[in-house]
């Protein structure tokens, strides 16, 4: 049953898809942070840390038209948009880490693994370089990877290419309601986990864990 407290093997997948802001890190004070730099550059009210869920998820875009008042002009948007890159390129590991037990489980496994995130994907290189990881994962596919992003299946699909996993050996692993629907449409088994932004509950996984330490 959907959401039923079950045992999940990492082991018996070939390949582990993982979303990567709340799935494998937790970057939400960084990505605040580099927000509300924009936002007080530009004289707009800070976001507040609660209000965050809400917004992240799908790509730096999202995030920063969110921030700004309703109706923002696009020249607004995209000047965020770069004091947000401009401040993020440079501090986006200053405290983002690793859940706990994370990337010990990924280290042990037998599984491939690869990340599929909307965030920009020379940010989730740069990203995990600066946390010494990048070597884990067999392919990093980001927001702008593929012409689609998540809930769209063609980024899943883009980090299965090549491995010689069948979809009903992959599974993907992710905090958000598009992770779980990307998933879903890409016919792979699909983990939601409660310990980062978003609500994949909403979403029906197969499976739903609150606590890192279940993965593995």
């Amino acid at each position: 049953m959907t959401g039923e407290k079950k045992r999940l093997r990492i082991e018996d997948y070939g390949l582990v898809l993982w979303d990567l802001d709340g799935t494998l890190v937790d970057s939400r004070t960084d990505l605040v942070e580099a927000t509300n730099v924009a936002m007080r550059a530009l004289g707009y009210p800070p976001v507040p840390f609660d209000r965050f869920s809400q917004m992240v998820g799908q790509g730096v875009r999202h995030l920063v038209t969110s921030a700004l008042p309703s109706g923002s002009d696009p020249e607004t948007v995209e000047e965020a948009i770069e004091i947000f890159l401009v401040w993020y390129r440079e501090h986006l590991a200053d405290t983002t880490r690793f859940y706990p037990g994370v990337r010990e489980g990924i280290e042990r496994s037998t599984a491939l693994h690869a990340v599929v995130s909307n965030k920009r994907e020379d940010l989730c290189r740069l990203l995990l370089e600066r946390l010494g990881a990048e070597n884990l994962f067999e392919k990093i596919v980001g927001g702008d990877t593929c012409p689609e992003r998540k809930p769209h299946p063609a980024p899943l699909l883009r980090a299965m290419e090549g491995l010689g996993i069948p979809p009903e050996g992959v599974l993907m692993v992710g905090d958000s309601p598009v992770d779980i629907e990307a998933g879903k449409r890409a016919k792979v088994a699909t983990c939601g986990v409660l310990w980062g932004f978003g609500d994949p509950a909403a979403s029906a996984p197969d499976v739903l864990l609150s606590d890192p330490s279940e993965l593995f």
